[in-house]
């Protein structure tokens, strides 16, 4: 429940720390630059410091569901990868997900929706979730997705197996940090 939480707080707050994008079909999008300003933990509070917006791209596959998603990817250092993603589905419906592949806990999430009806994809708990970063790709194949995971029973709705393949075209040192009230 923690970690589902985490999640949905964080990705969250990736998008509304001041990232936008132009609609449009993934080949035909253009990123946009909204910058935000500040100098929280800054040594020189006379330097701002800027984020960009969105610049690679993220195609996630749930069964036969397909995202299209606009990613912002974060380097973490000794080959590792976090990557926040925002996009809409087929049906307009408000996609956002964090992966993180880390070498000791790699992890995804994918909501799809908002509020009640939003649903939220995540690996199955069992086995190893391997991925591969080669030339700024990072991929996840055949992946065990599920839906109303309980991480105290371990029940879940299957929900498909599916790959993950973001093409990070950019890296920015960290996603941004957003504090909620």
């Amino acid at each position: 429940m923690l970690r589902r939480l985490l999640f949905l707080v964080y990705a969250a707050g990736v998008f509304l720390g001041g990232c936008s994008v132009e609609d449009g079909p993934v080949g035909e999008r253009a990123p946009t630059t909204t910058p935000t300003t500040s100098t929280a933990g800054a040594t020189d509070l006379t330097a701002p410091t800027t984020s960009v917006g969105l610049t690679s791209v993220a195609r996630i596959e749930i069964g036969p569901a397909t995202y299209e998603l606009d990613a912002l990817c974060a380097a973490g250092g000794a080959g590792e990868v976090e990557v926040a993603v925002e996009g809409v589905d087929v049906n307009g419906r408000r996609v956002i997900g964090l992966i993180r592949a880390y070498l000791g806990e790699p992890y995804i999430g994918l909501q799809v929706g908002e509020g009640a009806n939003a649903v939220l994809f995540e690996p199955r708990l069992e086995g190893v979730l391997p991925f591969e970063l080669v030339d700024d790709v990072l991929e996840f194949e055949e992946v065990d997705f599920v839906t109303a995971l309980d991480l105290e029973t371990g029940e879940f709705t299957p929900a498909g197996l599916g790959t993950v393949v973001v093409e990070c075209r950019s890296f920015v040192r960290e996603l941004p940090a957003v504090i909620f009230d």
